[in-house]
Formats: structure tokens, sequence, C-alpha cells
């Protein structure tokens, strides 16, 4: 086998429209329909605002991570792609999703010296009904590279789907729902933390708490989609 077939192997087919495309799994053509997040950006949540700093929904809120970076607005072809990839179980979205994942991690590098990288836990009842975690499935194409480990951060308690909760039921659900395992191993390191939607930073800002106090340095989020944000006008 030639190393070109190896790097851009032949017959793979593009998650939206089924041609034959490059190695990541999505045409040229079928990427322009996604809708990738522009400047500017929110400096807490990573979501496109209309203003140059702090977005509406995150004033007068404090967050244990110190900054979430967002790939995708969670809309339209992205949300249905994210929905086939998570509850029909598509393996092949989430492993195209994982290199737009390796790129913006790549990004990430230049602003924090990461040392681990902890992809979001799901509960065992949650993965037995999934067959597997969204979270290291994205991870996928950082585990050559970057320390992904999958043995630190647990999700113990069950919780309830947190669509359409208020943010104070969303705290409420998440209290004890994580734990820490080898601590040791995350004493003040810089962890980034991936998941795959941001909508309220609750969930994140949970994880973020965890760690900080079970001896993490600084806690960064990456999420592959942020649900748009309201306009401050």
């Amino acid at each position: 086998m030639k190393i070109l077939d190896l790097l851009f192997p032949k017959g793979v087919k593009c998650v939206m429209c089924g041609r034959e495309t490059s190695h990541i799994g999505i045409c040229e053509e079928c990427c322009k329909m996604l809708t990738f997040i522009r400047e500017p950006c929110c400096k807490n949540c990573g979501g496109e605002t209309d203003c140059d700093d702090i977005c509406i929904e995150c004033q007068d809120r404090s967050f244990a991570f110190v900054k979430n970076y967002a790939i995708f607005s969670y809309d339209n072809v992205v949300r249905d792609l994210i929905i086939a990839f998570k509850q029909n179980g598509n393996r092949a979205i989430g492993d195209m999703f994982s290199y737009f994942i390796e790129s913006k991690v790549a990004e990430i590098l230049k602003e924090y010296r990461v040392d681990l990288v902890l992809p979001m836990p799901i509960s065992a009842g949650r993965l037995k009904e999934r067959k597997f975690n969204q979270a290291e499935v994205l991870c996928g194409q950082l585990t050559a590279r970057y320390n992904v480990r999958t043995d630190i951060l647990k999700r113990v308690k069950d919780t309830p789907h947190q669509t359409g909760l208020s943010r104070k039921n969303r705290e409420a659900n998440l209290h004890n729902a994580f734990v820490v395992c080898n601590q040791d191993k995350i004493k003040d390191k810089i962890v980034l933390l991936v998941d795959d939607i941001y909508t309220t930073g609750t969930t994140l800002s949970a994880c973020a708490s965890v760690l900080k106090s079970a001896g993490a340095k600084m806690v960064v989020c990456l999420c592959l989609a942020r649900t748009p944000v309201r306009s401050s006008r």
C-alpha cells in the first residue's frame, strides 16, 4: 500500500451527499453548508455575537472555566448532523467532526499550554443506551498527538436531559453529578474539556469546578457547536 493511500484513503464517502471525497468524510460543497462561527465571538462562551466582548447571555455570569471555544453554530444542517450522530448512532458523522475538533485544538494551543484533554463523560445509563460517548468520538483525531484521558472525570449521576430547563434547575440537576479519579494526574495541570453542544455553559462549568477543586490549575473548554446567542439589540 502506498503512503498516499494511508493518508488519503479512497472510497471515503461524504456523510451528507454520499459522493467519494477526502479522508475527513465531507466534500467541499457540503462543507459550505456548515455554519461556522465567525468573529466577533464572546470571550466567555465562544458564541457568535453582535458585540465585541461579552455576549448578553454571559453578562453577570461567572464560570469555573476560563474560556469556551466553539466551531459551529448549532442550527440547520449542523443541528441535523449532530442529532444523526448522537441519537441515530451515525458514528461516521462524529468521525468527520473530529477533524474539525483537531484543527481547533491546534488554534487553542497557541493561547494555552494544554496538558491533557478530557472528553465530557456520560452516565453509565446513557452509555448503555447510546453505545458510545459522543465526546470521546469527537476526540478521535486527538488521541495520537495529545494526552486524551477517559479515566479521570466520571459522571456518576444519570441526570434528566437539560433541554428546556432554567439555569437554576440545570445547576440543581448537576449537583454531585461528576467526580474526579486519579487526582494526581491533573494537579496543577491545564485541562481542555471537550463536549458536543454548548447551550448555557452550566454543565461545562460544573465539570470545571470539580476539576479545579481536585487540583487542576485551569480548565479551557471546546464544544463542537454553540446554540445561537441572543441579540443584544
